[in-house]
């Protein structure tokens, strides 16, 4: 037990140390770049290699005593740049999930929009399609068959459903709740926190792994935020930073799919065992019957 407590807690710094220290002291030397040299001088090396010079000097002629509070203040100032880009990140994934409230209507209104028009030319071409594949339309040279899959693909890029959120990932997980209710009849608000307690530890441990991948994009996110306003002070920190959000906010929509799919996954294949844990056995399939008993079950009527 000593042993493996040992061995946790030296992973567990590792992980502090390479998702929240090191970024933090690139954070801190950036800080003191952009202070010492603005807008105006904002790549004169030789200015920035006298100040790093005149400091390494100052500390060394004042003692060892001087060294160590100048690496207790850079590892603070890295700790506190952390906290604070973990805060932020908090803040950002909130964002990427939530309404906006009476901000966000003008953008559910657009994205809606755009998603209805794709979704008529997808209806039309999967109609003009079986038209021409039954040969209604004869002609010659024959009609090209239209590219449903390329319509069908722009569709979800907007959204897999129709839109009642601001951003793709808001609506990206709203997908996985009404595909449920439809095909299950199944309410997943209701049925999630007990499904959690019924599925093997590996199906848990897949399902943390990519809540812990969302929350470290909005983390990048969060570097990029801090960099951003950095760059008000030394601009090649905003070119930073605006570089750190755009990754964060790529692998915060990559996650957030491989996130919706392991979710509907886990309904698919454990959503009998859930029943039969509630009492309700289930001959077959999971059928929209099944789902309406344990929505009504987990609801208890309300």
């Amino acid at each position: 037990m000593t042993a493996f407590v040992t061995s946790l807690g030296g992973k567990l710094a590792e992980r502090w140390l390479q998702a929240l220290l090191l970024p933090g002291m690139v954070f801190v030397g950036a800080v003191a770049v952009a202070g010492r040299l603005g807008h105006g001088r904002w790549s004169d090396v030789d200015m920035l290699a006298a100040a790093v010079d005149q400091l390494g000097e100052s500390a060394t002629r004042r003692g060892n005593g001087a060294v160590a509070l100048l690496a207790v203040a850079v590892v603070t100032g890295a700790v506190a740049a952390a906290a604070l880009a973990q805060g932020l990140g908090q803040v950002v994934t909130y964002a990427w999930t939530a309404t906006w409230g009476p901000v966000g209507r003008p953008f559910v209104h657009r994205r809606r929009r755009r998603w209805r028009r794709v979704v008529t030319r997808y209806e039309q071409a999967l109609i003009e399609k079986a038209r021409v594949l039954r040969g209604v339309r004869p002609a010659d040279p024959p009609p090209e068959v239209p590219d449903t899959a390329a319509l069908a693909a722009a569709r979800d890029r907007i959204s897999m459903v129709e839109p009642r959120l601001p951003t793709w990932m808001g609506d990206r997980m709203h997908a996985v709740d009404e595909r449920i209710r439809t095909v299950y009849d199944l309410d997943l608000a209701s049925a999630w926190p007990r499904l959690w307690l019924t599925v093997p530890d590996e199906v848990r441990n897949a399902l943390v792994r990519a809540q812990a991948e969302f929350a470290a994009a909005g983390r990048l996110a969060g570097w990029g935020g801090l960099y951003l306003l950095l760059g008000l002070r030394w601009w090649p920190a905003a070119v930073v930073g605006a570089g750190v959000w755009a990754v964060g906010w790529w692998r915060g929509r990559m996650s957030m799919e491989n996130l919706a799919q392991l979710v509907e996954a886990t309904v698919d294949l454990h959503a009998s065992a859930l029943a039969v844990a509630l009492g309700h056995p289930v001959d077959g399939c999971f059928t929209p019957g099944d789902g309406e008993v344990v929505t009504r079950i987990l609801r208890k009527g309300t």
